[in-house]
């Protein structure tokens, strides 16, 4: 029986090289392929010396007919494979199954750091502490170089599934089960560099009576539920139990992209002056019905959310930094996480038990969660959220909301 099949196949690197064509001088891609015992010439243009000014820009492209010129091969030879060629297949196999924030932000992570140092780097030869070295040179937060550091784990990592490298030394992965782990992997801590800005109630209360009905009304339900920002833009008319006073989370937001929530089998609580507010609203915007956004942007008809950065920065942190008297910055950032924090913050001073907490913000595991807050809010969750309530609302609010015109732009 003939074992000819099963030797290891080189990976086809084909040849680049500049030719001059009507169009001037490009960058001409040349392989061969041998099919049925007879070797098969081919070639593919590139682009032009305009395009790709440099030889190393000119690879990095046609690395990825590389990739796909050696996809299907079986019994690939793990020698010759470079990083770049590897990263280009994670790009073309692995990140389409992501989210769409995520794709966004590993292909940031890969364009800005990661190709520009390693793209060329034999993928096999890469050693851990090769790695950790130039990590550790990064002049950049803890947190930033740790993200860095999982996406090149995950390049690694999907290039051990496809049998394309035989190990991830980000992580210390060998070629058999248990031998990998911090200890054996790149080190990065995650020391939070940046100051937590939490509010003070009456920072928060002096905010809701300065600003108009819609920002005051998105600022308040995220300070009293702990909502993230995708989150609350994500809430519709039918989430809110006028009768119950429980607030319902579905689905966020994010980068257009509707994905279910962590809370949406952890209803949350809505005290009766609060559900005042969001009626006080609902009669003020032109989206009203049950499938309507509740913060539905005209400038799209209603068929979207309104843009929340922008609001925040440009209606609500304004107001945030004048009543506090403090500045955002990197440092010190001021955002929508800000008043879920401050919740938290809040929380805790109250004495409120850390469970209840926990269910607020949900930070507890799947599991518990759906154990012991999956059908209805605890009294004592009820208890501590009109507390907070009490402590960051304005007296009168309602009626002191219903002399202001609603802001029709963003």
């Amino acid at each position: 029986m003939s074992h000819d099949h099963c030797k290891p196949v080189r990976y086809n690197r084909g040849m680049l090289r500049k030719e001059k064509r009507a169009i001037g001088t490009v960058w001409v891609f040349r392989w061969s392929e041998e099919v049925n015992g007879q070797r098969h010439q081919h070639k593919d243009v590139i682009g032009t010396t305009k395009e790709f000014p440099t030889e190393a820009a000119a690879n990095k492209e046609a690395d990825r007919l590389r990739c796909q010129l050696n996809e299907n091969k079986q019994y690939l030879s793990l020698k010759a494979i470079t990083f770049g060629e590897l990263t280009n297949h994670y790009l073309n196999h692995e990140l389409s199954r992501l989210s769409k924030s995520t794709r966004k932000a590993n292909k940031r992570y890969i364009k800005n750091w990661i190709e520009p140092d390693w793209h060329g780097h034999l993928a096999g030869g890469m050693k851990t502490m090769q790695i950790q070295e130039w990590l550790d040179k990064i002049q950049r937060p803890d947190g930033t170089k740790l993200k860095i550091k999982n996406v090149m784990s995950t390049i690694f990592s999907h290039g051990v599934r496809w049998e394309l490298v035989e190990r991830d030394p980000v992580c210390g992965q060998g070629g058999s089960p248990g031998h990998r782990g911090a200890s054996t992997g790149v080190r990065q801590s995650n020391t939070v560099s940046i100051r937590r800005v939490v509010l003070a109630p009456d920072v928060v209360r002096q905010t809701l009576e300065q600003l108009p009905i819609r920002e005051a009304t998105m600022a308040l339900v995220d300070a009293v539920t702990a909502l993230r920002a995708s989150e609350l833009i994500g809430l519709k008319w039918k989430n809110v139990g006028w009768e119950t006073g429980i607030l319902q989370s579905e689905f966020a937001l994010v980068e257009g992209e509707l994905k279910e929530t962590k809370s949406r089998n952890n209803p949350l609580p809505l005290a009766e002056s609060v559900l005042q507010v969001l009626r006080l609203w609902r009669e003020n915007t032109a989206y009203r019905s049950d499938e309507d956004w509740i913060f539905a942007s005209p400038h799209y008809h209603g068929k979207t959310p309104y843009t929340y950065q922008i609001l925040f920065r440009r209606h609500i942190r304004p107001v945030i930094e004048r009543v506090a008297g403090i500045k955002s910055s990197k440092v010190a950032p001021i955002g929508w996480h800000t008043l879920r924090r401050s919740l938290a913050t809040l929380l805790i001073s109250n004495g409120e038990n850390v469970k209840v907490a926990q269910s607020q913000l949900r930070h507890t595991t799947p599991k518990i969660t759906l154990e012991l807050y999956a059908q209805a809010v605890s009294a004592d969750q009820q208890e501590a959220h009109k507390k907070v309530v009490q402590m960051v609302l304005p007296a009168g609010f309602s009626e002191k909301l219903k002399a202001r015109s609603v802001t029709a732009t963003a």
